[in-house]
């Protein structure tokens, strides 16, 4: 069977390495599965393929580790698809103004390894923009993993004092000044000392909402989703982001696949 192969892919961490996917059928059957588990009639309505033209693709993709079948608990006849694999990159237009903001931020704090500690985050998040790839989905799970690795320390008796306590650390990293726009919803501002450009900002989003999300379900023992976000500033040095608590906890896949043994 022929790939329908396009410029645009998306990378996937499976159980056997780096998966590049770009056949848009296969991206179309990840994205629902990222939804909830489906039957092969269900994918096949929601792709608009042929039952057998997705059969196909769904056992090459079972083979590449990319999703898993299994039988349903209560018909053994049917049989469902899960993801388990994580997606973390996806191509983008590669941008110029991030290649040089990224080179500026670098000629301006190499000669001083602190300062260049400091700015290191962004800039691989320019510099992954300036390339033209999107690496917000790989940004929020270092988040998360960075936040679990802190293994509660940042508790506080309220909601209010683990944010201060998360925003002192924050501030020391060097990675901008965290502020409480309101608590319900949780909506958290953070401003960079740095001028960055739209794209790299969200990635920043996304490594500060997996951070903060993670140091609040250690504190309140709820998982968090980001619900919104916004960037702003004409330097696109500020970020805005909205955290709720899931109604119902349920296993992370980042974090059965980072917690250690």
């Amino acid at each position: 069977m022929t790939e329908e192969a396009s410029k645009y892919f998306e990378l996937y961490m499976t159980p056997g390495g780096t998966m590049q996917v770009s056949s848009d059928v296969k991206l179309k059957i990840l994205h629902e599965l990222a939804e909830k588990d489906l039957s092969l009639t269900e994918i096949a309505k929601k792709v608009s393929k042929a039952q057998s033209t997705i059969s196909v693709h769904l056992d090459n993709m079972v083979q590449d580790q990319l999703i898993a079948v299994h039988d349903d608990l209560q018909d053994s006849r049917k049989k469902y698809y899960s993801l388990i694999s994580i997606p973390f990159g996806r191509s983008k237009p590669s941008s110029d103004e991030s290649r040089e903001l990224a080179f500026q931020i670098l000629s301006k704090v190499a000669q001083d390894p602190k300062k260049m500690i400091n700015s290191l985050p962004r800039f691989v998040f320019l510099g992954f923009d300036g390339l033209g790839l999107n690496v917000d989905p790989m940004a929020n799970i270092l988040g998360y993993i960075h936040g679990m690795a802190l293994s509660g320390s940042l508790n506080g008796g309220s909601v209010e004092d683990t944010i201060s306590n998360a925003r002192s650390y924050f501030l020391e990293m060097g990675l901008g000044e965290v502020s409480i726009y309101s608590v319900k919803p949780l909506t958290i501002i953070i401003k960079d000392n740095q001028p960055l450009t739209e794209g790299s900002a969200k990635c920043l989003i996304q490594y500060a909402a997996g951070f903060f999300s993670r140091i609040l379900e250690d504190s309140s023992g709820k998982q968090y989703d980001m619900i919104s976000s916004e960037v702003f500033g004409t330097d696109y040095n500020y970020i805005r982001f909205v955290l709720e608590p899931r109604e119902r906890k349920t296993p992370l896949l980042s974090e059965s696949r980072f917690e250690t043994e």
